[in-house]
């Protein structure tokens, strides 16, 4: 009974014990905290600057690259452009150092790095920022290799990549094949087709993109409308303004400008100048561009006074003309004939003041001088004025002008070098200079490499400038070899080529074949023109051939050609001597005379008319 009643006092001690201690540990915040295990500190969320900071801190390339990809991996965080674009250096190292982008990708795999798709999408991103297409195509390629199907983002830059790389069409199968398009799909396709003034597809993109719920920008919407005013498609720029305005897009007076600019290109200047006077009206104040739009459209149409009127209003309104506004003004002046007011534009407002001449200024301004002859003008050629293609060719033309051909030579050496892309304007420049140093043979040989070639398009000028130089050179049977050539292999030749063959046939004292070339050129379709009856009447009044002359001549005045006063006065002397020939033309001799001013009814009188 002891030993129970002993028991039963130490089994209630045990539990009071236990509820005690049971109680002291729910109610004790201490407690609590030492039975409950201690979760790990959160990380300190990452910084722009801490990344930026550690990537160019690290060493190894390829541990930068890991940890660029690492920092991806976190929640809500996103590279910023400092990262991608100290990123570009690297990885252009890498794939220098591994020779392939497959081998860059195997070192990371190496280094513990998970190959997912948004590694994958990341590098694509770094070249594409950074302008190494070669090997984005070569990552976007990649993605199959893994298993992995590519998605919107990188379908656009891949698409972005492609227009880039002037593969059209295959960047539109890009664009197709996206099935889930953004916004950024519909603007990359507009941008570049606006920049290569593709209306067709233009229109084509901008309703998909208008379908599926998308409004460009007001920057697209700029592009498109100025791809339709510069096509003359105004009415369908009205709607796109309409289209702006719908969607909340301001209308600012760049739009009014284009579309005036529009009506001119589509042939109705009356409602250009319609257009622009409901835009005063409407309080919406020109600028320069507005003004610069009218001139060069007045002038385009010949309406030569209200264009000075449109220049007085610009200076009334107290406007400083850019360099735009210059540019269209000297090629105006050139267009006129008024090559001395052209050169004050330019050394006044130009060369003196303080507007800084581009590349079209030089090449406009180097064309006036071609045209005046005056080629002692005192302009200074820009040498901190970049070549591109139209001053490049236009200084050529210049310096083959005033015979310095050593520094024709220069400029098409200093355009090869910069890896512009030649045209044949440029190789005929080059020709000419050639030949006025007397190396026809390196001219021929140059113009036969260049025929080879594909992607250059040769049009009739192309030849006959070549050919035309080597009869310049009197190499006469080179330059007939030539067009013969031209002929033979279906080569683009005009009038103009035909008749320039003549003058060497001519001048090589080879009548018959000139008389024949003549008659070929008719069945080939090549009508004649004033030249080219000239450069043959005259070489028969040469030889003295008074029956070939009678058969030109009557085939001249049945097409109605005129021939210049000099050319008429070698066919009177000569058939005058022959009675019975001149009584045959006695009429048309008559009409001759009649058109000359101030001339009697003496041949002698009509030769000074000719001088």
């Amino acid at each position: 009974m002891l030993w129970r009643c002993s028991w039963i006092k130490q089994r209630r001690k045990l539990i009071n014990t236990l509820r005690f201690s049971s109680i002291q540990t729910h109610s004790s915040p201490k407690a609590n905290r030492i039975s409950e295990p201690r979760a790990a500190p959160n990380p300190p969320p990452l910084t722009h600057d801490d990344v930026y900071s550690r990537l160019r801190k690290s060493s190894p390339d390829l541990e930068t690259l890991t940890f660029f990809f690492r920092c991806a991996k976190q929640n809500n965080y996103f590279h910023d452009d400092r990262a991608f674009d100290h990123m570009v250096s690297v990885v252009e190292r890498l794939t220098h150092r591994y020779k392939s982008v497959d081998r860059v990708i195997e070192g990371l795999m190496l280094s513990g790095c998970v190959i997912k798709p948004r590694v994958l999408l990341l590098l694509l991103e770094i070249f594409w920022r950074g302008h190494v297409y070669d090997k984005a195509i070569e990552v976007y390629k990649g993605m199959s290799s893994f298993g992995y199907v590519p998605n919107t983002r990188a379908m656009n830059m891949m698409m972005d990549v492609l227009f880039k790389y002037d593969l059209v069409d295959r960047a539109l199968e890009v664009f197709e094949g996206i099935r889930v398009r953004n916004f950024f799909s519909f603007d990359i396709a507009l941008s570049h087709l606006c920049s290569r003034r593709d209306l067709v597809r233009v229109k084509v993109v901008l309703k998909m993109m208008l379908r599926e719920g998308f409004v460009p920008n007001g920057e697209r919407f700029g592009q498109v409308l100025g791809v339709f005013c510069r096509r003359g498609c105004v009415v369908e720029g009205f709607q796109v303004v309409g289209l702006m305005i719908c969607s909340g897009v301001s209308v600012s007076v760049n739009v009014w400008s284009m579309l005036v600019s529009g009506f001119f290109r589509s042939g109705e200047p009356r409602k250009a100048v319609d257009l622009f006077n409901k835009m005063v009206r409407m309080g919406c104040s020109p600028n320069l561009v507005t003004f610069t739009g009218l001139i060069k459209g007045f002038m385009d149409y010949g309406m030569v006074e209200e264009a000075f009127s449109v220049v007085s209003l610009v200076q009334s309104k107290g406007l400083d003309p850019d360099i735009v506004l210059c540019n269209v003004m000297i090629h105006t002046f050139t267009r006129l004939g008024r090559f001395e007011e052209a050169r004050n534009l330019f050394i006044n407002s130009l060369k003196e003041g303080s507007l800084v001449a581009d590349r079209y200024t030089f090449a406009t301004m180097l064309s006036s001088v071609c045209l005046s002859r005056e080629f002692d003008l005192g302009i200074t050629i820009g040498t901190e004025t970049e070549l591109d293609l139209a001053m490049g060719n236009s200084l050529i033309n210049y310096f083959c002008k005033v015979g310095n051909t050593t520094a024709a030579l220069k400029v098409f050496r200093d355009m090869s070098n910069k890896d512009l892309a030649l045209d044949c304007y440029t190789y005929t420049g080059f020709f000419t200079a050639l030949c006025q140093g007397e190396a026809p043979r390196d001219a021929v040989n140059m113009y036969n490499e260049i025929i080879k070639r594909k992607g250059i398009r040769l049009d009739a000028h192309f030849h006959t400038v070549m050919i035309d130089s080597l009869v310049e050179l009197g190499e006469y049977s080179t330059a007939i070899r030539l067009f013969n050539r031209c002929i033979l292999e279906k080569h683009e030749v005009d009038v103009v080529s035909y008749t320039v063959a003549m003058k060497g046939l001519v001048r090589g004292r080879r009548m018959e074949e000139a008389c024949s070339l003549l008659s070929k050129m008719r069945e080939d379709g090549v009508m004649p023109n004033a030249r080219t009856y000239r450069t043959v009447i005259s070489g028969l009044c040469g030889e003295k051939d008074k029956d070939r002359l009678r058969e030109v001549l009557w085939e001249c005045i049945e097409e109605g050609v005129e021939l210049d006063p000099n050319t008429k006065f070698k066919v009177v002397c000569l058939l005058s001597r022959y009675p019975r020939e001149c009584s045959e033309f006695r009429s048309v001799f008559e009409k001759w005379r009649e058109k000359v001013d101030d001339v009697s009814d003496s041949y002698e009188q009509l030769s000074v008319s000719a001088g």
